[in-house]
Protein backbone atom coordinates (compact mmCIF):
# COMPACT_ATOMS: atom_id res chain seq x y z
CA UNK A 1 0.00 0.00 0.00
CA UNK A 2 2.92 2.35 0.80
CA UNK A 3 4.37 1.77 -2.67
CA UNK A 4 1.09 2.72 -4.31
CA UNK A 5 0.85 5.94 -2.29
CA UNK A 6 4.49 6.71 -3.09
CA UNK A 7 3.86 6.30 -6.83
CA UNK A 8 0.84 8.59 -6.65
CA UNK A 9 2.84 11.25 -4.78
CA UNK A 10 5.67 11.10 -7.35
CA UNK A 11 3.22 11.45 -10.24
CA UNK A 12 1.53 14.39 -8.51
CA UNK A 13 4.85 16.16 -7.82
CA UNK A 14 6.07 15.68 -11.41
CA UNK A 15 2.74 16.92 -12.79
CA UNK A 16 2.78 20.01 -10.58
CA UNK A 17 6.40 20.74 -11.53
CA UNK A 18 5.58 20.49 -15.24
CA UNK A 19 2.50 22.63 -14.81
CA UNK A 20 4.27 25.48 -13.01
CA UNK A 21 7.69 25.38 -14.70
CA UNK A 22 7.16 24.13 -18.23
CA UNK A 23 3.77 25.68 -19.01
CA UNK A 24 5.16 28.96 -20.39
CA UNK A 25 7.89 27.40 -22.52
CA UNK A 26 5.58 25.92 -25.14
CA UNK A 27 5.53 27.85 -28.38
CA UNK A 28 2.82 27.64 -31.00
CA UNK A 29 3.75 25.42 -33.90
CA UNK A 30 1.37 24.69 -36.74
CA UNK A 31 0.13 21.18 -37.24
CA UNK A 32 1.82 19.41 -40.14
CA UNK A 33 0.48 16.53 -42.15
CA UNK A 34 2.06 14.12 -44.55
CA UNK A 35 0.12 14.13 -47.80
CA UNK A 36 -0.18 10.71 -49.35
CA UNK A 37 -0.01 12.05 -52.93
CA UNK A 38 3.55 13.31 -52.99
CA UNK A 39 4.80 12.71 -49.41
CA UNK A 40 5.46 16.40 -48.87
CA UNK A 41 4.90 18.01 -45.51
CA UNK A 42 2.52 20.93 -45.52
CA UNK A 43 0.84 23.09 -42.93
CA UNK A 44 -2.86 22.64 -42.32
CA UNK A 45 -5.05 25.67 -42.47
CA UNK A 46 -6.54 26.55 -39.15
CA UNK A 47 -10.28 26.88 -39.54
CA UNK A 48 -11.78 30.17 -38.57
CA UNK A 49 -13.54 29.72 -35.31
CA UNK A 50 -17.29 30.05 -35.40
CA UNK A 51 -19.34 30.68 -32.28
CA UNK A 52 -21.47 27.88 -30.93
CA UNK A 53 -24.67 29.84 -31.56
CA UNK A 54 -23.72 30.59 -35.18
CA UNK A 55 -22.74 26.96 -35.71
CA UNK A 56 -26.07 25.79 -34.28
CA UNK A 57 -28.01 28.14 -36.56
CA UNK A 58 -26.03 26.99 -39.59
CA UNK A 59 -26.56 23.29 -38.83
CA UNK A 60 -30.28 23.75 -38.18
CA UNK A 61 -30.63 25.45 -41.56
CA UNK A 62 -28.61 22.68 -43.23
CA UNK A 63 -30.99 20.00 -41.94
CA UNK A 64 -33.91 21.84 -43.51
CA UNK A 65 -35.34 23.74 -40.55
CA UNK A 66 -35.89 27.45 -40.07
CA UNK A 67 -34.43 28.64 -36.76
CA UNK A 68 -36.06 31.48 -34.86
CA UNK A 69 -35.31 33.16 -31.55
CA UNK A 70 -37.64 33.02 -28.56
CA UNK A 71 -38.07 35.82 -26.05
CA UNK A 72 -35.68 34.02 -23.70
CA UNK A 73 -32.96 33.92 -26.38
CA UNK A 74 -33.32 30.23 -27.18
CA UNK A 75 -33.23 28.94 -30.73
CA UNK A 76 -36.59 27.50 -31.75
CA UNK A 77 -36.92 25.18 -34.75
CA UNK A 78 -39.16 22.48 -36.11
CA UNK A 79 -37.87 19.05 -37.09
CA UNK A 80 -40.15 16.25 -38.33
CA UNK A 81 -43.21 18.11 -37.06
CA UNK A 82 -41.87 18.65 -33.53
CA UNK A 83 -40.84 22.00 -32.04
CA UNK A 84 -37.43 21.95 -30.35
CA UNK A 85 -35.65 24.58 -28.29
CA UNK A 86 -31.87 24.90 -28.22
CA UNK A 87 -29.83 26.83 -25.70
CA UNK A 88 -26.52 27.75 -27.33
CA UNK A 89 -24.09 30.21 -25.76
CA UNK A 90 -21.15 31.55 -27.73
CA UNK A 91 -18.49 30.90 -25.11
CA UNK A 92 -19.54 27.30 -24.41
CA UNK A 93 -18.98 24.29 -26.65
CA UNK A 94 -22.01 22.45 -25.27
CA UNK A 95 -25.67 23.05 -26.05
CA UNK A 96 -28.92 22.06 -24.39
CA UNK A 97 -31.63 20.71 -26.65
CA UNK A 98 -35.17 20.49 -25.31
CA UNK A 99 -38.39 18.94 -26.61
CA UNK A 100 -41.00 20.74 -24.52
CA UNK A 101 -44.42 19.20 -23.94
CA UNK A 102 -43.66 15.79 -25.41
CA UNK A 103 -46.38 14.34 -23.19
CA UNK A 104 -48.94 15.79 -20.80
CA UNK A 105 -51.71 14.67 -18.47
CA UNK A 106 -54.00 16.09 -15.81
CA UNK A 107 -52.38 16.84 -12.48
CA UNK A 108 -55.44 15.38 -10.79
CA UNK A 109 -54.81 11.94 -12.31
CA UNK A 110 -52.83 10.42 -9.44
CA UNK A 111 -52.52 7.00 -11.11
CA UNK A 112 -51.00 8.55 -14.23
CA UNK A 113 -48.60 10.61 -12.12
CA UNK A 114 -47.46 7.43 -10.37
CA UNK A 115 -46.90 5.66 -13.69
CA UNK A 116 -45.10 8.61 -15.22
CA UNK A 117 -42.80 9.05 -12.22
CA UNK A 118 -41.81 5.39 -12.37
CA UNK A 119 -41.14 5.52 -16.12
CA UNK A 120 -39.23 8.82 -15.90
CA UNK A 121 -36.94 7.42 -13.20
CA UNK A 122 -36.26 4.33 -15.29
CA UNK A 123 -35.57 6.32 -18.47
CA UNK A 124 -33.30 8.76 -16.68
CA UNK A 125 -31.26 5.90 -15.20
CA UNK A 126 -30.83 4.04 -18.50
CA UNK A 127 -31.07 6.68 -21.23
CA UNK A 128 -28.83 9.40 -22.57
CA UNK A 129 -31.56 12.04 -22.56
CA UNK A 130 -33.26 13.33 -19.42
CA UNK A 131 -37.01 13.44 -18.97
CA UNK A 132 -38.48 15.89 -16.49
CA UNK A 133 -41.89 17.30 -15.74
CA UNK A 134 -43.34 20.65 -14.78
CA UNK A 135 -46.70 21.57 -13.37
CA UNK A 136 -48.37 24.32 -15.36
CA UNK A 137 -50.83 26.99 -14.29
CA UNK A 138 -53.59 25.01 -15.97
CA UNK A 139 -54.54 21.52 -14.84
CA UNK A 140 -51.71 19.85 -16.77
CA UNK A 141 -48.42 18.22 -15.96
CA UNK A 142 -46.08 18.66 -18.92
CA UNK A 143 -43.23 16.26 -19.69
CA UNK A 144 -40.10 17.54 -21.41
CA UNK A 145 -37.01 15.81 -22.79
CA UNK A 146 -33.60 17.44 -22.53
CA UNK A 147 -30.13 16.52 -23.79
CA UNK A 148 -26.81 18.27 -23.15
CA UNK A 149 -24.17 17.57 -25.81
CA UNK A 150 -21.01 18.84 -27.48
CA UNK A 151 -21.42 20.98 -30.60
CA UNK A 152 -18.17 22.05 -32.29
CA UNK A 153 -17.27 22.47 -35.94
CA UNK A 154 -14.58 19.75 -35.72
CA UNK A 155 -17.22 17.01 -35.48
CA UNK A 156 -17.22 15.11 -38.78
CA UNK A 157 -20.64 14.96 -40.44
CA UNK A 158 -22.04 17.48 -38.00
CA UNK A 159 -25.50 17.58 -39.64
CA UNK A 160 -25.81 13.82 -39.21
CA UNK A 161 -24.58 14.23 -35.64
CA UNK A 162 -27.41 16.68 -34.87
CA UNK A 163 -29.92 14.38 -36.57
CA UNK A 164 -28.65 11.55 -34.34
CA UNK A 165 -29.17 13.72 -31.26
CA UNK A 166 -32.70 14.55 -32.44
CA UNK A 167 -33.33 10.86 -33.06
CA UNK A 168 -32.53 10.18 -29.40
CA UNK A 169 -35.47 12.46 -28.50
CA UNK A 170 -37.88 10.49 -30.69
CA UNK A 171 -36.68 7.18 -29.24
CA UNK A 172 -36.99 8.53 -25.69
CA UNK A 173 -40.53 9.83 -26.34
CA UNK A 174 -41.52 6.49 -27.85
CA UNK A 175 -40.05 4.62 -24.87
CA UNK A 176 -41.92 6.96 -22.54
CA UNK A 177 -45.26 6.29 -24.26
CA UNK A 178 -44.70 2.52 -24.53
CA UNK A 179 -43.62 2.09 -20.91
CA UNK A 180 -46.54 4.16 -19.59
CA UNK A 181 -48.94 2.06 -21.64
CA UNK A 182 -47.32 -1.16 -20.36
CA UNK A 183 -47.90 -0.04 -16.78
CA UNK A 184 -51.54 0.80 -17.60
CA UNK A 185 -52.07 -2.67 -19.06
CA UNK A 186 -50.42 -4.33 -16.06
CA UNK A 187 -52.78 -2.44 -13.76
CA UNK A 188 -55.78 -3.58 -15.81
CA UNK A 189 -54.70 -7.22 -15.58
CA UNK A 190 -54.71 -7.13 -11.79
Amino acid sequence: MEHFIGIIVVILVVSLYRYYHEGDSYEYSPVVTDTSDNNQISETNMEETISTRQLALKIIENIGSSPQYTEEGRIKFEYQGVIFLMEAVNDCMFVNLIWPWCHSFSKFDIDELSRVRQVINDINMRGTASVFYSITDSDDVALHIKKHFLLVSQIPGIEDYLKLMLDIFFRTARTLDVEIEKLRLQECER
